[in-house]
């Protein structure tokens, strides 16, 4: 009990403040609170698979202004995970919606919500070795996710087999927990990356659109601004002459 360790300094606090006996019991409360609830944020993020060091505070609203800060900030009160609803985060590669989405997803557990990360191809392999596992040994991980943050949905085409599991999947969580959905293809051209089956498509975007928030970012990529220093030309290059062979 981390509170005993401070036990001498709570006790100087409260004889400098002249606290109350239930003052002094109260700040006790609290800073074991305040402990167990630090404990509880660093294994739940640390269990949860999100990429470190991405969280909205240091997300470069100013490199990316047509990305919808308000709407972003209305949805980090994470009243979407008590309602179960969804986030659609869709734009180009390099503009920022796994930032966001891990962002999110950060703010979900420091309000008390289990959250797990996965690119969409490690999910489609796990699901596809939960089709061989015993019901009572299969990873309870995403089924206990109030938040379930799905990377990268569109990077590459299912095949049908795979197309069905993401189904069953976004079945399972209807109404019942939040997804986080990143993807560089709008949803009219989700046809092509769930093995072309405009029914099954149709089937998947009806309980995902059905309670959603859409983020709709446009602009430049962070990772080709980070290359641009690297591959401008000095100016005192482009100015020099070629030599005469």
């Amino acid at each position: 009990m981390r509170t005993a360790e401070q036990l001498p300094e709570l006790l100087e606090e409260a004889s400098r403040e002249d606290l109350t006996p239930v003052r002094f019991l109260e700040r006790l409360v609290e800073r074991e609170y305040e402990r167990k609830e630090e404990r509880r944020i660093e294994m739940w993020l640390r269990m949860s698979g999100l990429p470190p060091g991405k969280t909205l505070d240091c997300f470069d609203w100013s490199f990316q202004p047509r990305a919808d800060r308000a709407k972003v900030e209305e949805l980090a009160t994470c009243a979407f995970a008590r309602r179960a609803e969804n986030i659609l985060f869709l734009g180009p590669p390099g503009v920022g919606k796994s930032h966001l989405a891990t962002g999110l997803g950060v703010k979900a557990i420091k309000n008390g919500f289990r959250v797990h990360h996965y690119v969409l191809d490690e999910l489609i392999r796990m699901l596809q070795a939960e089709e061989t596992t015993p019901y009572r040994r299969r990873p309870r991980r995403y089924r206990i996710s109030s938040v379930l943050i799905i990377d990268e949905v569109g990077f590459r085409p299912l095949n049908r087999e795979e197309a069905n599991l993401f189904f069953r999947l976004v079945s399972r969580r209807y109404e019942r927990g939040s997804l986080i959905l990143t993807s560089n293809k709008h949803v009219g051209a989700w046809p092509e990356v769930f093995a072309g089956d405009e029914v099954l498509t149709t089937a998947i975007l009806d309980r995902l659109l059905h309670h959603v928030h859409v983020v709709q970012i446009s602009g430049r990529s962070y990772r080709l601004k980070e290359l641009g220093d690297l591959l401008r030309v000095p100016a005192a290059e482009e100015r020099r002459p070629e030599r005469e062979a």
